[in-house]
């Protein structure tokens, strides 16, 4: 990342790190434990596999909303350090 004079990136618009890695674990452990209901529990008419790939998929997606939520402030993009009002 090259750095032109006094601009530097705002690390402040980064996505939520923390977020995204909780995101990914709860999309493995929501994935496994679907296919775990679908191996098991294919004969029953209730299929909680679905139930459960669905409910992953809404939880993973929402988290992925607010892990990337910073980049919906378009006005603090370009107020960098360095910049010069007037």
């Amino acid at each position: 990342m090259a750095i032109a004079g006094d601009r530097v990136p705002m690390f402040k618009l980064r996505p939520y790190r923390s977020l995204l890695i909780f995101a990914g674990l709860v999309g493995i452990v929501g994935g496994l434990l679907s296919a775990h209901f679908f191996v098991e529990d294919a004969h029953l008419p209730e299929n909680w596999g679905v139930i459960t790939l669905v409910f992953t998929a809404v939880v993973v997606i929402l988290l992925l909303i607010v892990a990337y939520s910073r980049f919906g402030f378009r006005h603090l993009r370009h107020h960098r350090p360095g910049y010069k009002r007037g």
